[in-house]
């Protein structure tokens, strides 16, 4: 029995950031993280892989989309959010070609606990304050 306790991502109303075409993506990156929760997923490496790879590809899609709603704000800090997005697509693509590397030695709960971080710190450390900004018009001040 596997000690490390987990629980799926659970999508709440304060993870929004007050568009529903961002939130709806959103919810579509903690679906696609979610899968990695099932636990039969989780014992084969294959598809652990394509998971990774379809969280990548529609992390591609969704950072387009989420600057572009930023560049039509005039979001004040969005050079810095777009280089925070070109960061967190390295590191899940840099964690799927260690996966790659080393399939036997990655557990499934490992990668499952890593996206649900990864996609906790996008979401609820940075998106929310653009959601802030695009609501009020006025700056967030960064937290943590």
């Amino acid at each position: 029995m596997d000690s490390m306790q987990m629980d799926a991502i659970q999508w709440s109303r304060w993870m929004s950031v007050g568009n529903d075409d961002l939130d709806a993506d959103h919810r579509v990156l903690i679906a696609i993280v979610n899968k990695l929760f099932d636990e039969a997923n989780r014992q084969d490496p294959a598809l652990i892989e394509a998971i990774l790879d379809e969280l990548i590809a529609y992390t591609r899609h969704h950072f387009a989309a989420e600057e572009a709603c930023m560049l039509r704000a005039n979001y004040p800090t969005f050079a810095s959010h777009k280089a925070l997005h070109d960061s967190l697509t390295r590191q899940v693509e840099a964690y799927r070609d260690s996966f790659r590397a080393n399939r036997e030695g990655i557990t499934g709960e490992e990668v499952f606990i890593f996206c649900a971080d990864w996609l906790g710190q996008h979401i609820l450390k940075e998106d929310t304050r653009f959601g802030e900004y695009a609501a009020t018009g006025e700056p967030q001040a960064a937290v943590g």
